[in-house]
């Protein structure tokens, strides 16, 4: 399986467009923070207004979420919810 995308690549495949994220979040009618989570947490219409903005499906964006179908994972492998330590190194 291929690995998800990293945070920041994201990030920049949206900046790329001539967008934000607070601009996708808009046009979704979602909140920045259902964005910013979806990057690093399993968030099922975030995820899908980010690929919408980048024309993919989300299942290349967050292979790990996704079944070879495209259909989504239910539920969610625990290594989706694995929380890391934001600086510094994790304990």
């Amino acid at each position: 399986m291929a690995a998800d995308w990293h945070p920041e690549d994201i990030k920049a495949a949206v900046r790329k467009r001539g967008i934000t994220l607070a601009d996708v979040a808009r046009g979704a009618r979602l909140g920045e923070a259902a964005l910013r989570l979806a990057l690093t947490l399993p968030r099922s219409e975030a995820e899908k207004a980010i690929a919408a903005a980048l024309d993919v499906h989300p299942m290349e964006i967050w292979p790990s979420r996704y079944h070879a179908d495209g259909a989504r994972r239910r539920p969610q492998p625990v290594d989706n919810y694995r929380v890391t330590a934001r600086f510094g190194n994790a304990a």
